[in-house]
């Protein structure tokens, strides 16, 4: 693989010592990328250096430190992890095929990705979502199906009127679709100190693993499962994209809940801090000594190693 340079300075290749068994132990580490592979990134810097995952006596998943491991600091470009992988089953057992992103639809030439087949794909998404949302939980909407959906596929996707159609059926914000805020989680978000970024993240974590064991939720499998048509039905043509290949990762493609347990059981031993979204590192001083500052927070913190998480499995898997 090619060595990363940043500010002109070429990062080592950490990777490969890592994969050597070059000590890392009371360093501070940043692990960059937190896709479906970001436990087998972690796992050779914290039970590596002989940590273990147990459980309490509440049942808990707890991580007991041994002392030695790295002091890991986690971001991505997103700044959290992939969502947990669903277990339960929908209440509508097939996904609506293509309507608004038909091929037919779609534009015939070239097209601007997110001005013209993002709101073809996302009303397609959408109306997954909403479907399973107020067919399975009729309580939960002011609307039938049989009203809302000749409604919805009348107004165009993001308009005025189907904003207001949309808030008009589903009276709780909770169960509202919302890409932006599902696609950055942190938009617009600063905190006054990285404690506030901890708790803010643990807290995400807690959330999404409550929200993908409950059935009531279930509108997020309907919209898992559509996002992954739609990024299939694509796949090949001059509409594919990287960015929907990446969200549907994300949203649809996510580690079992219990990667996601153990990544907040290392949170809370202190073994791991997050760092958020849109990171900058730089080299600082002394060689491999690199300062790093993120969007959501003041400050900056040295590190003394760079990892890129996605590297780290794929050497993994190279050594077996």
């Amino acid at each position: 693989m090619s060595a990363v340079t940043v500010a002109g300075r070429p990062m080592p290749d950490l990777t490969a010592d890592l994969t050597a068994g070059r000590p890392l132990g009371g360093l501070p580490v940043l692990v960059r990328g937190m896709g479906p592979g970001l436990a087998e990134a972690l796992s050779p810097l914290t039970e590596g250096y002989g940590g273990r995952f147990t459980q309490n006596r509440g049942g808990e998943v707890v991580y007991l430190p041994s002392g030695a491991e790295p002091l890991i600091y986690l971001g991505s470009g997103r700044g959290v992890p992939c969502h947990a992988a669903i277990a339960y089953r929908p209440h509508c057992a097939t996904v609506p095929e293509p309507r608004f992103a038909a091929p037919g639809a779609l534009p015939r030439g070239p097209a601007h990705f997110r001005r013209e087949v993002w709101p073809l794909v996302a009303k397609d998404l959408a109306f997954a979502y909403y479907r399973e949302l107020l067919t399975a939980h009729p309580e939960r909407a002011r609307m039938t199906w049989a009203e809302f959906a000749p409604a919805y596929a009348a107004e165009e996707w993001g308009s005025k009127a189907a904003r207001a159609l949309i808030r008009n059926a589903v009276p709780r914000f909770a169960d509202r679709l919302d890409f932006d805020r599902l696609d950055r989680p942190l938009g617009g978000i600063r905190f006054g100190d990285r404690a506030g970024l901890q708790r803010w993240t643990r807290g995400y974590l807690d959330a999404d693993l409550t929200r993908r064991a409950d059935p009531s939720f279930g509108a997020d499998l309907a919209l898992a499962r559509a996002l992954s048509q739609a990024r299939d039905a694509l796949a090949g043509t001059r509409h594919a994209d990287p960015w929907l290949d990446g969200f549907t990762r994300f949203v649809a493609e996510g580690p079992p809940a219990a990667r996601l347990v153990e990544l907040r059981a290392l949170a809370a031993a202190g073994v791991v801090m997050f760092l958020g979204a849109n990171l900058q590192v730089r080299p600082h001083g002394r060689e491999e000594v690199w300062r790093v500052s993120g969007s959501a927070w003041p400050g900056t913190v040295e590190v003394h190693a760079v990892l890129d998480a996605r590297d780290i499995v794929d050497r993994q898997e190279e050594y077996r």
